[in-house]
This record gives structure tokens, C-alpha cells and sequence, in this order.
């Protein structure tokens, strides 16, 4: 999804883009330039324009990644036009740099700050962010899902939309939107393929 929305914020504003760049903050080495310029070449944008209007990063650690945040300012302020972050695992390092239960008033504390720095950017530059996030399971679950994201209520009171991926029947996925004002949950069946996101 994320490099899918790493085009398609390139896309003209009549076809449903943003006419701006993507900024890709990786933690867990996941870009795939190449995947990119196909994606473009599908949406007819020229692929070497589309890999020139997107900035990916590898993140270390939780340190680093709250400063890369802090930097896409920097970057607006140069004239860069951009209208997508993306942060791919938001949780990642926060989950590793701070292990045990006596560590996690500290972890909190500085998700709260690194997204009270992200939804301050998204409101002051009209900027989309897309953060990804990982589950744990929760193994006194009887009924129902039995996994929960990590981040806990810090990091549900920040997001707008929330939406649990999941896998589906003969190689599809499942989005299934948990949280958002003003709609319902609901879901939708959508497939990864060589062209990009697509229905079924």
C-alpha cells in the first residue's frame, strides 16, 4: 500500500492525486525503488520523475526516526511540495529500543511526542501521513481477533483512520476500517498485484 501511495500522491489532482512527493521514513527496509517506477509506468507517470518526486530513508533507531520526522520540515521549507509521509513500522524501533514493562511510561511518553510532531505537520502543511504498525497476540482472547496493535491508546487517540489489514482467500487481502469519524466499519477485499493495489 505504502508504495502504491508513493505514486499515486504524484498523480494529477483529476485523477485522484496530490500533484506533490512522498516522504518514506523505512525502519524496517522495506522500499523497493523498483516496485515504484512500475507503479508509475502503470498510472502512465514517467518512472525516473516518479523515483525523483519521493525521499526514502532508513531509520536505526527510535532517536533517528523522530528526527527524520522533524527534518520534513526542513524539506517543505525548501519548496519541496510534499503532501505524503509515510512511516513504515512506526513502532518498530519504539518496541526494541524499549523493552520490558519498566520502560514503557518512557516509550509512551516519546510516541506521544514524535506524534504529537506528525499530526502538527499534517495540520499545518496539509500533509497526509500513513504510518504502519504492528500487532501483538493476545493470548487471553476467547472470542474474536485475537491480536492487538502495538502503540496502545497513545497512539489510537492520534490516528484519524484506522485500518486492519489482514490476509483473505486465494491471495487476496482484507482492509477493514476499525476507526474513523463519522463511518462505520466496515471492509473491503482488495489484491496486491504486479500493477498495484486493485479490487476484487
Amino acid at each position: 500500500i505504502a508504495h502504491q501511495l508513493t505514486v499515486n500522491v504524484q498523480l494529477p489532482k483529476d485523477k485522484g492525486g496530490a500533484e506533490g512527493m512522498a516522504v518514506w521514513i523505512d525502519s524496517e527496509g522495506t522500499i523497493r525503488p523498483e516496485y515504484i517506477a512500475k507503479l508509475a509506468e502503470v498510472q502512465g507517470l514517467d518512472s525516473k520523475e516518479a523515483l525523483k518526486n519521493f525521499r526514502g530513508v532508513r531509520s536505526f533507531n527510535s532517536d533517528h526516526q523522530v528526527l527524520l520526522a522533524e527534518k520534513v520540515e526542513e524539506l517543505i521549507k525548501e519548496g519541496l511540495p510534499i503532501k505524503l509521509v509515510i512511516i513504515d513500522s512506526l513502532m518498530g524501533h519504539f518496541r526494541s529500543d524499549f523493552s520490558g514493562r519498566g520502560q514503557l511510561a518512557d516509550r509512551q511518553q516519546k510516541l506521544n511526542k514524535h506524534l504529537h510532531t506528525l499530526m502538527r505537520l499534517a495540520t499545518q502543511y496539509n500533509i497526509a501521513m500513513y504510518v504502519t504498525n504492528q500487532v501483538m497476540a493476545k493470548p487471553d482472547t476467547f472470542f474474536g481477533d485475537p491480536t492487538e496493535a502495538i502503540g496502545g491508546h497513545v497512539l489510537h487517540h492520534a490516528s484519524t483512520y484506522r485500518v486492519y489489514l489482514r490476509r483473505g482467500k486465494k491471495g487476496t487481502r482484507v482492509a477493514k476500517l476499525v476507526d474513523a469519524p463519522a463511518m462505520p466499519e466496515s471492509e473491503a477485499i482488495f489484491q496486491v498485484t504486479e500493477k498495484g493495489i486493485e479490487d476484487v
